[in-house]
C-alpha cells in the first residue's frame, strides 16, 4: 500500500503486508465472536448483512447493484471505479471486469484475490456477506455498465451455476 511521505522518512518505496500478516488477519476474521459476559450485545463488525423489509403487496426487487458497490466495494476502489494506485486496482478499463472469464470474477467477488506484490490482497467479500447469485449479478452488471465499462450484463441464472461450480471445486 502506498505511505504518505510524512510516515516514510524520506524512503521512496511501497509497504507490502508479509504472509505472516495476511495469514494473521485471515485467522482473526475466521474468529466467532463470544456471547459477553452480563448479556451485552456483541458488536457488530464489517460483515453485516442487513434484512430488507419486505414491501406490501408487491414482489421482492432485484438488489440493487450500485448500492452493494458503494456499501462493499467502493472504500477500495473507489466510486469512481479507478482504485487506488499500489493498493486498490481500477474496475475501470479493467480486462477482469469487462471479459468473458465470468468464473474468474465470481470467484475474486466471492473468495477475493491476492495480486501482490502489485496491489493488497482482497478479502473474500462476496463469501462474508454470504451474497447470493442476485447480489452477485447484480454487482457485476453494475460495474460492466459504469466508468465507460461496456461489458456484457450476467443473470443470475449464470451467476448461480458458477457458484455451484466454485463451492464444488472447494470442496474437492
Amino acid at each position: 500500500m502506498n505511505v504518505p511521505a510524512t510516515y516514510t522518512k524520506g524512503k521512496e518505496g511501497k509497504v507490502v503486508a508479509s504472509d505472516a500478516a495476511l495469514y494473521l488477519v485471515a485467522y482473526l476474521q475466521s474468529l466467532k465472536q463470544v456471547k459477553l459476559p452480563g448479556g451485552t450485545e456483541t458488536p457488530v463488525f464489517l460483515y453485516k448483512k442487513e434484512e430488507k423489509k419486505a414491501t406490501t403487496g408487491a414482489a421482492s426487487a432485484e438488489p440493487d447493484g450500485k448500492s452493494l458497490f458503494a456499501s462493499s466495494c467502493q472504500s477500495c476502489h473507489q466510486a469512481n471505479g479507478e482504485g487506488l494506485p499500489g493498493a486498490f486496482p481500477p474496475l475501470k478499463g479493467s480486462s477482469i471486469v469487462t471479459g468473458d472469464n465470468l468464473e474468474l470474477y465470481v470467484d475474486i467477488i466471492m473468495n477475493g484475490y491476492d495480486a501482490r506484490p502489485e496491489y493488497a490482497a482482497m478479502a473474500a467479500v462476496g463469501t462474508n456477506m454470504e451474497w447470493t447469485e442476485h447480489e452477485v449479478a447484480a454487482i457485476i452488471n453494475y460495474e460492466r455498465t459504469n466508468w465507460g465499462n461496456n461489458g456484457k450484463k450476467v443473470t443470475p441464472e449464470e451467476i448461480k451455476k458458477i457458484l455451484d461450480f466454485i463451492k464444488l471445486k472447494a470442496a474437492k
